[in-house]
């Protein structure tokens, strides 16, 4: 049993070692950069739909505007100032 563990152990040790191993200055530039356009991307169909919702004198909450722009609740109460902010 206790050889099992250490063998688990190893593995996960190696597959880290691997991980770290593989990040390079590109690959953290090219995520960072593509974590901001989805950020740019999801900021720009909240405010859409919250002018929209506004538009139509429709009520604003965080769910209504993360149902309506098609983003995750999560992503929508990232920006819950903005739309409370704007929701009158």
């Amino acid at each position: 049993m206790e050889n099992g563990k250490q063998e688990l152990f190893n593995k996960l040790s190696h597959e880290e070692h691997k991980s770290i191993k593989s990040r390079t200055v590109k690959k953290t530039k090219a995520t960072q950069k593509a974590t901001k356009v989805r950020q740019d991307t999801a900021r720009k169909k909240i405010e859409s739909t919250v002018n929209m919702m506004r538009l139509f004198n429709q009520k604003i909450t965080v769910y209504s505007v993360a149902k309506e722009a098609q983003v995750s609740y999560n992503t929508a109460n990232k920006y819950k100032e903005y739309i409370q902010r704007n929701a009158h």
